[in-house]
């Protein structure tokens, strides 16, 4: 994992907030460091695991971070790290001066600027830190991990991130470049579930198995364990429970195209993308893996409604 140890960061305590399907796993892992952790949830159920594995409880942000100078967030969208943070007593007045709020989660790049500007004028450090990998790889520690922020503040982070993943990627002083990186990322790997969904769906009208042209394109083109595991949960229709739903990667697809409208530029693609999560969001497929675009494909070409 890491050419760094804990015992090297300047951190010796730490608050996490945000336990989902990828925060929780990433939590325990930075339990492991040895540091001292406070975690938080809006759904307080969630936090018996990380208690359980030597962390302690915040029911209140407000008073609870004023010796805290490093607060890690692991959420799911620009909404759900407004209410944290803007509330009254959330976490912009609660972290002190000079205190670190580290973004994990993939939030609109227009959004993560605001928020640092706004960090910015309270004297506090925003770093955004969103990660590539699916829950399994959270649990393993091997996420793959996009940083930016001040340069003195990722290099003392880099000791702690590195529990969480490897290798760490910064790429630069603005947090909001790293999101722009992680949009695309799941932009072109939509694209790849496209180019599955279609294929797969060729596939079985014309008597090829799905799971050997899965075996086969792997082997002879791709190579990647990506393509390989997304290939063999389409092709064995394997959609629950979601590694990451639908309804996230519908709006994964639309920050891209809200940043290419910005820019003039046209994605093709992305509309296409848009048109098929919507369709499976309406068929009820809104908390399935996003994969199962697979299956809306399917449907497309006549295939009989997966149960």
């Amino acid at each position: 994992m890491s050419g760094h140890s804990a015992e090297r960061s300047p951190y010796k305590e730490a608050v996490w907030i945000g336990t989902g399907n990828m925060g929780l796993p990433m939590a325990k892992n930075l339990l492991r460091s040895g540091i001292r952790l406070g975690v938080h949830n809006r759904t307080p159920q969630r936090l018996a695991p990380l208690l359980k594995a030597g962390a302690h409880a915040i029911a209140d942000l407000r008073g609870s971070l004023s010796g805290t100078p490093l607060v890690f967030t692991m959420m799911a969208d620009d909404a759900a790290v407004k209410e944290t943070l803007l509330k009254e007593g959330g976490l912009l007045d609660s972290l002190p001066q000079g205190g670190v709020h580290v973004s994990m989660g993939t939030l609109s790049p227009g959004f993560v600027l605001e928020l640092s500007k706004t960090h910015t004028e309270r004297g506090q450090i925003l770093v955004s830190a969103p990660v590539f990998g699916r829950p399994d790889r959270a649990e393993a520690g091997t996420l793959t991990i996009v940083a930016a922020g001040p340069q003195k503040t990722l290099e003392s982070l880099l000791p702690l991130l590195e529990h969480l993943g490897s290798p760490v990627f910064c790429v630069g002083e603005d947090p909001s470049l790293a999101n722009h990186i992680k949009v695309l990322g799941n932009f072109t790997l939509a694209g790849l579930l496209e180019t599955l969904a279609e294929s797969l769906s060729l596939a079985r009208r014309v008597g090829v198995s799905p799971e050997q042209l899965v075996e086969i394109l792997d082997t002879a083109l791709y190579r990647s364990p990506v393509f390989r595991n997304y290939g063999q949960l389409m092709a064995r229709e394997d959609f629950q429970p979601a590694g990451f739903r639908m309804r996230l990667g519908l709006k994964d697809v639309r920050l891209v195209q809200k940043e290419a409208d910005r820019v003039d530029v046209a994605l093709p693609l992305a509309d296409l993308l848009h048109a098929g999560f919507l369709a499976g969001i309406h068929r009820g497929m809104e908390d399935w893996d996003w994969s199962a675009l697979g299956q809306v494909r399917a449907e497309d070409a006549g295939a009989a409604r997966k149960k």
